[in-house]
């Protein structure tokens, strides 16, 4: 990624979704893989390659909770106070 697209990454819902899927499905494996010609454990591999940490799963449930509440609640407060039929 380029520096200044970082943000884009950060705020995209299915990034945090893969995030979660594969941090709770594989980031407690210790079973050893080989990757790149190396032999790493599963969990290891995920956290070097991708930064995908185990102990970051309450943080991603927080977040993917929150994409939700927020876009209803600009939802809600847009069709609750901006009239579009106004002269």
């Amino acid at each position: 990624f380029p520096k200044w697209w970082v943000w884009g990454y950060w705020i995209s819902p299915s990034s945090w979704s893969l995030k979660g899927l594969l941090t709770s499905q594989y980031g407690d494996i210790e079973e050893e893989i080989m990757a790149f010609g190396e032999q790493k454990a599963l969990n290891t591999f995920l956290d070097s390659q991708y930064g995908y940490k185990h102990r970051d799963l309450p943080i991603i449930a927080v977040v993917l909770l929150a994409f939700p509440l927020v876009f209803a609640s600009v939802f809600t407060y847009g069709t609750a106070k901006l009239n579009y039929q106004r002269r």
